[in-house]
């Protein structure tokens, strides 16, 4: 009963109803990481199947999906999770990859009472189960790498501002940033003056075993 009113929804929307049967079957347990599928709108999902990704370098932060998604696709792939178990179950299907660096990097305490997550300099998620941790060793995981390292950059995970922050000069000149959940304004509330040098493009719509439509925002660098 709970999928009708989304379902409908579906149906209803002119540009998004073509998804109605991938939607769907994404509601089987584990879609995304048994059928290496990313957990993006279908619309980007077909955007990154036309690209040619193969000996390309991916880091992400979030792994599961995506990760077997940019495996299959041929990139070398760094991904940092910061949930125990989802890193072993994602371990599990990827354990034998030579192309992905796997890192398990838990928050420590943090070194401040300030609370705001918008803040890139705090390193904090809103996640109410995480108040009163810091994200930074996780987050600037990404610092062990050059500038101009990768020709993708997937924000899906905690701290997203401070994850933008650290992102903007890793990513090769043409790459591009992907943020996940785009429409969650904290997340370019301090870090807009950081997107100087970008184009711009949204994807906006139905998401795999999601019951609402979601957007995630693609900044390609120019220079």
């Amino acid at each position: 009963m709970h999928l009708i009113r989304p379902t409908l929804r579906l149906l209803a929307h002119p540009v998004q109803r073509k998804h109605l049967l991938a939607w769907m079957a994404s509601h089987r347990s584990n879609y995304c990481l048994t059928t290496s599928r990313p957990w993006l709108p279908f619309d980007l999902i077909a955007y990154l199947d036309a690209l040619n990704l193969s000996g390309k370098r991916v880091f992400e932060y979030g792994s599961g999906g995506s990760t077997r998604y940019w495996l299959r696709r041929g990139m070398y792939c760094v991904s940092i999770e910061h949930d125990r178990t989802w890193y072993h179950q994602v371990s599990a299907y990827t354990h034998t990859e030579e192309q992905l660096d796997y890192r398990f990097i838990q928050p420590e305490v943090a070194q401040t009472e300030l609370f705001d997550p918008a803040d890139p300099h705090l390193y904090l998620s809103a996640d109410p189960l995480f108040r009163g941790y810091s994200f930074k060793n996780y987050v600037t995981q990404i610092e062990t790498f050059p500038d101009d390292y990768f020709d993708l950059i997937l924000i899906d995970g905690r701290a997203r501002p401070a994850c933008l922050m650290h992102s903007v000069n890793k990513v090769a000149l043409g790459g591009q940033i992907m943020l996940d959940n785009a429409d969650r304004d904290y997340y370019l509330a301090q870090t807009e003056p950081l997107l100087q040098h970008v184009a711009r493009h949204t994807f906006y719509g139905a998401t795999p075993a999601a019951a609402d439509f979601t957007t995630t925002a693609i900044f390609t660098r120019l220079r």
